[in-house]
């Protein structure tokens, strides 16, 4: 499994046709506001977002639930339990 980092929404299109259905893909930094994006959310089964940016940015009650927000403890323990770590900017 390789977990996918995104950090701007233009990288999406860099990535979109890269990521198996396996992979997890965290948004962080601007890439949050992908999670505004339906486009996203229904390609992604393994989608999340850095908490600490969607409140940064004043986007915590606008992100779908399939999009779950997580910490920055719980982006570690994605990291250290994938295969492999793509940062996608």
């Amino acid at each position: 499994m390789v977990l996918h980092t995104i950090n701007k929404s233009s990288a999406w299109i860099k990535c979109n046709g890269l990521i198996n259905e396996s992979d997890i893909v965290v948004l962080i930094e601007d890439g949050v506001y992908l999670g505004l994006d339906r486009l996203i959310e229904l390609n992604m089964n393994n989608t999340f977002a850095l908490q600490a940016d969607t409140v940064a940015r004043g986007i915590v009650e606008k992100l779908p639930q399939s999009i779950r927000q997580i910490s920055y403890a719980r982006f570690v323990n994605l990291t250290v339990t994938a295969d492999k770590v793509c940062a996608w900017f």
